[in-house]
């Protein structure tokens, strides 16, 4: 109940704040209407390269959204609000979860729209229902990792100018050295390792056959969901140690 709490005043202040959906927002957009019908190629999937790159493209909206999360935290400490909680008898846990489900209702409320806009663009989900199943399972737990780590930076670094320069810092190569824009055996030697050890790479790469292929690829499938499984419940307690170690 705690966590609800939290959870809705988080996402009555994302509301209030309607700027911070529109910014992590607009740059997904760009890349989704404009970028992909330029850059229209049959080296990858016939004709439809907007299919292609959507799955890159819902991986930048989740490192945009879920990495930006954490500049609520600097809102809430200049309104003070962030020290009632903490001095409150609520979990530590509990106050990391309530931030993780405000990122997630943030990212899927964009991903709804960019699925919504991709529709038009003739992007259709070659596995129906249990692929859009496991996409969101996908992006969920992408959010949880990103949004932990996003918690746990907004706690570290003091000023909010110090967090906004470093996640912008590690968003695009994050999203470049993957297979976001083009597959692997296209990708220049000298990037494959860095490519290889993306985690987003296989989260790209799953996305991406559920929407292009008639089969699923359980392997590659429940592998990504443990390495995220993993990367997620890591990055969740270090955020809720930061948070205990903060004075």
């Amino acid at each position: 109940m705690r966590t609800f709490s939290i959870v809705m005043r988080n996402v009555k202040w994302r509301f209030k704040n309607m700027e911070t959906i529109i910014m992590t927002l607009i740059q997904p957009l760009i890349w989704l209407l404009l970028f992909t019908t330029m850059f229209q190629s049959e080296t990858y999937v016939g004709d439809n390269y907007t299919a292609y790159t959507l799955p890159g493209i819902l991986i930048l909206v989740t490192l945009t959204s879920s990495g930006m999360s954490g500049i609520s935290n600097y809102s809430w400490k200049s309104d003070g609000i962030f020290y009632r909680i903490f001095i409150s008898p609520v979990k530590r846990s509990s106050i990391v979860l309530g931030h993780i489900f405000d990122a997630a209702i943030l990212t899927f409320v964009e991903v709804f729209i960019l699925f919504i806009f991709s529709f038009f663009l003739s992007v259709k989900i070659a596995t129906g229902v249990l692929g859009c199943l496991l996409i969101i399972g996908l992006i969920f737990l992408s959010v949880f990792f990103v949004a932990s780590l996003s918690y746990a930076l907004s706690m570290i670094f003091k000023t909010e100018n110090s967090f906004l320069a470093i996640v912008n810092t590690l968003i695009l190569p994050i999203f470049f050295v993957s297979t976001s824009l083009m597959s692997y055996e296209y990708i220049p030697a000298s990037f494959k390792i860095p490519v290889s050890l993306n985690p987003f790479t296989y989260v790209i790469n799953c996305i991406r056959e559920l929407i292009l292929q008639n089969s699923i690829n359980w392997n590659s499938i429940l592998g990504t969901f443990l390495l995220l499984l993993t990367l997620g419940v890591l990055a969740f307690l270090i955020a809720v140690h930061v948070l205990k170690t903060r004075n």
